[in-house]
C-alpha cells in the first residue's frame, strides 16, 4: 500500500487557528495557564493526525467477483476490508474501487475491528465493454473528529472482462428483410408461428393457442404435463451464415469512436440472434487480421464475446482487403454486412452476392433513455 497525502480539512484549519493564537496569546500576556491549554491543544491535534495517520495502515481489501459479466446487466461484488493490526479498529473507512469501463465503486466501513473484516455485498452495473486484470483501490478517512483527510491507495488483482451489450439489429427483426437469402424458406408477419419444429412439455408463458391437445390427452393419462408445439421463429433461416466485420470508409468519412462500441453491440446481438437459432456463423472482422473465426455452438459463442470485450479498432483497413474478404464467402452462404461506418461509404464495394443484408449503424440512437430503431434512411 502506498500513501497518497494527508491534508488538513477546514474543520482541523480552524482548530489548529485557535490552539497556536492561544499559545501566542498565552505567550504574550504572560498567562501560563492559557499557554498551557493552548500547547494541550496543540498536542491533541498532533495525537488526532497519528491516529489519522494510523487509521489506514495495514488495511487490505479483497474483492470478489463473476469473471465474466455482460455490459449494462446487474451482478453481485462482495468486498472484503481486512484490518491486519492488533491494538487498534478501523472507523469510518470510505472504500473506492476503479473498475473497468471508467467507473467507480464507493462502499464506507463504519467500524472494522483489529484482526477482523468488514463485508459488504451490493449490485453493480459495468456500463460498457472492458477487461481488466489489476484494479486501483483507495482508502480514505476523515477520522478522527474530521480534522484531517488520509489518502492510501493500492492496488488488487482479480480478472473481469465484461462483454459488450449485445443489440439485435432491426434488420434481422424486419418482416421480410431476410426472405431472399433463403428461396426456399417463408416469411411470415406478426404473431403467426415459423416452421413446426415438434412437441415439448409445456412451460410458463406458454401461448394456449399452441397446447397440442391429442398429445396433451396421452401424456395427462400418463402423469405428465401439457404438451405444447414448438415453432421454428417465423421468417428465414439459413443454414450458415457468414458476418463480415470491417471499419473501412471512403470519401472523407467522419470517424467516431462511439460508433464502433454501437458496431460491436450490434455484431454481438446478431451472433446471439444466430447462435440461438442454431445458425452456424462464420465470423471474418478486420480487427481479427481476417482471420475466420467459426461460431457454431454455445462454448464457441462465449469464446467470442471474450474476445470481443478486448478488440480494439482497425485503423488500417484498405478497400482491397474488404473486397478479398467478401470475395471469400460461399455462394450458398447468407452474408451479413456490419461496420462502425455509414454504409454510404462502402457499399460500392460489395460484389453480386444473391443472399446478402446490411446492417446500418445509424439505427442506434444512445441519447434517449431507451434504444430506438431508426430506418436506414434516416
Amino acid at each position: 500500500m502506498s500513501c497518497k497525502g494527508m491534508r488538513i480539512q477546514q474543520r482541523g484549519a480552524a482548530a489548529l487557528g485557535v490552539v497556536v493564537v492561544m499559545v501566542i496569546a498565552g505567550a504574550v500576556l504572560g498567562d501560563g495557564w492559557v499557554m498551557l491549554l493552548g500547547a494541550c491543544g496543540l498536542l491533541f491535534f498532533l495525537l488526532a493526525g497519528v491516529m489519522a495517520w494510523f487509521n489506514l495502515s495495514k488495511l487490505d481489501c479483497r474483492i470478489r467477483t463473476p469473471k465474466r459479466v455482460s455490459a449494462g446487466e446487474s451482478f453481485d461484488m462482495e468486498l472484503w476490508l481486512q484490518n491486519g493490526r492488533r491494538v487498534m479498529d478501523a472507523f469510518q473507512v470510505e472504500v473506492r474501487l476503479r473498475l473497468p469501463g471508467e467507473t467507480k465503486l464507493a462502499v464506507v466501513a463504519p467500524w472494522t475491528a483489529a484482526g477482523s473484516c468488514s463485508y459488504r455485498q451490493q449490485g453493480h452495473v459495468l456500463p460498457r465493454r472492458a477487461f481488466a486484470e489489476q484494479h486501483s483501490v483507495d482508502f480514505l478517512s476523515s477520522f478522527p473528529l474530521g480534522l484531517f483527510r488520509v489518502r492510501r491507495e493500492t492496488v488488487v488483482r482479480f480478472e473481469v472482462t465484461v462483454t459488450p451489450r449485445a443489440i439485435t439489429p432491426v434488420e434481422l427483426n424486419r418482416d421480410g428483410s431476410m426472405f431472399d437469402a433463403q428461396p426456399r424458406g417463408g416469411v411470415t408477419a406478426g404473431q403467426t408461428f415459423g416452421e413446426p419444429r415438434g412437441i415439448r412439455p409445456w412451460q410458463p408463458g406458454d401461448s394456449a393457442r399452441r397446447i397440442h391437445w391429442p398429445a396433451s390427452a396421452r401424456a395427462m393419462a400418463r402423469g405428465h404435463d401439457l404438451r405444447v408445439r414448438e415453432f421454428d421463429p417465423p421468417g428465414f433461416h439459413p443454414d450458415h451464415c457468414h458476418l463480415v466485420y470491417h471499419s473501412y470508409a471512403s470519401g472523407g468519412e467522419m470517424l467516431r469512436e462511439d460508433r464502433f462500441e454501437r458496431s460491436i453491440s450490434l455484431l454481438c446481438g446478431a451472433l446471439q440472434l444466430m447462435q440461438a437459432n442454431g445458425i452456424p456463423v462464420v465470423l471474418t472482422a478486420d480487427f481479427n487480421d481476417w482471420q475466420p473465426v467459426m461460431v457454431d455452438s454455445r462454448a464457441k459463442m462465449v469464446e467470442e464475446l471474450m474476445s470481443l470485450a478486448k478488440v480494439e479498432r482497425s485503423r488500417g483497413t484498405e478497400a482491397h482487403d474488404l473486397e478479398r474478404a467478401l470475395q471469400a464467402v460461399a455462394q450458398d452462404h447468407g452474408l451479413v454486412m456490419i461496420s462502425d461506418m455509414a454504409p454510404d461509404s462502402w457499399a460500392h464495394l460489395l460484389v453480386p452476392h444473391p443472399h446478402s443484408l446490411v446492417i446500418d449503424i445509424r439505427q442506434i440512437r444512445y441519447r434517449h433513455k431507451t434504444l430506438h430503431a431508426e430506418a436506414a434512411s434516416a
